[in-house]
């Protein structure tokens, strides 16, 4: 019987509330790929330290949506062929060991919606061969170890954590070196970036393989410097902002450096009193405009210079413009919303109290009445970059 577990190269284990330990897990020193499923109420915990010990020739070890996995033993260490080790959606794990950054070989780490994770082991840096960091949804984690700065090859991280915590953490300019990221990208805390060159030193405009970007700040004044140095590069596909401070726009954002955008979402931006010139967006299809109490008046600044506004528009959401006192409606915008019809929505919030509105709104007012009659037709999510 050992000498056929022996031969077991992948395998996926049940994990009952009455399984007492893994022994025959245990036997199976060859295997290359565990699944653990169904860890809820299971003593998987107390053996979890026996397993490392003896599966050492691991490549790929999945134990996401275990929920009683607190903290994940040192005894990790052992696995020094693991290439793959999944904990997204251990939401009761507090903290990885630092012998996990002995993991050389280790190329993806994923700890998304480990809601309660705080920290990553300050060692992260010796993960030479780190390719991807999943860490979206991680909301208690405050920072980021300073040594994924030197992750050179990393191509996926979710989430970058600008810290005010000191040097042991990363600063805006520690993305400077991580010249492979793709896909998409999140950066947090850019209120905590006073200097603009501090900014430039991430050098965002050179990320030709990023396709979304969300920049995320914090309501502060002062920040439009920061703002300007954090230009993206013209292939960017998707772009959100939030809780951008200064009355100001970045220039980026009044010419036509997006010109490959095709989804945008301004959500927060409480003290622009107008809104840049989208309309010159020449490949926009979704564009989302939420919670600006500045914005007062809606004209032709919207649409920007172009002889032809919105050509790709699919789907507008506006929401929650408090202050709004008109919106200069012309034929460019009619044109507009009858042709996305009902694939847009504007919340009455924008136009009650006494709000004046111009004559020609009805028309907008009549297509919210029927997007919100027509079950079938979702209103865009606003929240998915």
């Amino acid at each position: 019987m050992d000498l056929f577990f022996q031969k077991i190269r992948h395998a996926t284990l049940v994990v009952r509330e009455s399984t007492p330990n893994f022994t025959s897990t245990c036997n199976m020193k060859n295997l290359h790929t565990l699944l653990v499923e169904g860890a809820f109420k299971s003593s998987v915990l107390q053996v979890s330290p026996n397993l490392f010990r003896h599966l050492t020739c691991l490549r790929a070890l999945d134990l996401s949506n275990n929920q009683l996995i607190e903290e994940l033993p040192k005894e990790v260490e052992k696995l020094i062929h693991l290439r793959y080790l999944d904990l997204s959606g251990c939401r009761s794990l507090r903290e990885l060991p630092e012998t996990i950054c002995d993991l050389s070989n280790l190329q993806t780490l994923n700890i998304r919606e480990c809601s309660s994770l705080q920290k990553l082991p300050q060692a992260m840096g010796k993960l030479i061969n780190l390719r991807h960091l999943e860490n979206g949804f991680v909301h208690n984690l405050k920072g980021l170890p300073k040594g994924i700065g030197r992750l050179s090859s990393l191509r996926t991280l979710d989430v970058f954590i600008v810290s005010s915590h000191g040097n042991d953490e990363c600063q805006i300019g520690d993305l400077r070196n991580l010249n492979n990221l793709r896909g998409r990208l999140s950066i947090q805390g850019l209120d905590e970036v006073r200097d603009a060159g501090e900014a430039e030193k991430a050098e965002l405009k050179n990320r030709v393989h990023l396709q979304h970007l969300v920049l995320k700040f914090d309501r502060e004044e002062g920040t439009k410097g920061v703002a300007e140095a954090l230009q993206p590069h013209p292939n960017l596909k998707s772009l959100g902002i939030y809780g951008y401070g200064d009355r100001e726009w970045p220039n980026w954002m009044m010419g036509s450096s997006l010109a490959q955008l095709k989804k945008l979402h301004l959500t927060s931006c409480v003290r622009c009193p107008c809104l840049p010139p989208l309309g010159q967006l020449s490949v926009l299809e979704d564009l989302g405009i939420l919670r600006m109490p500045s914005v007062k008046y809606i004209g032709s600044e919207f649409l920007g210079s172009s002889s032809t506004v919105f050509p790709k528009l699919k789907r507008l959401y506006i929401d929650s413009l408090a202050e709004l006192k008109q919106w200069e409606i012309k034929e460019k915008e009619e044109r507009i919303l009858e042709r996305i019809g009902t694939k847009y929505f504007i919340s009455q919030k924008s136009y009650v109290n006494g709000t004046e509105w111009s004559s020609r709104f009805t028309s907008c007012r009549s297509c919210y009445r029927e997007a919100s009659s027509n079950k079938e037709e979702k209103i865009p999510n606003t929240y998915v970059l």
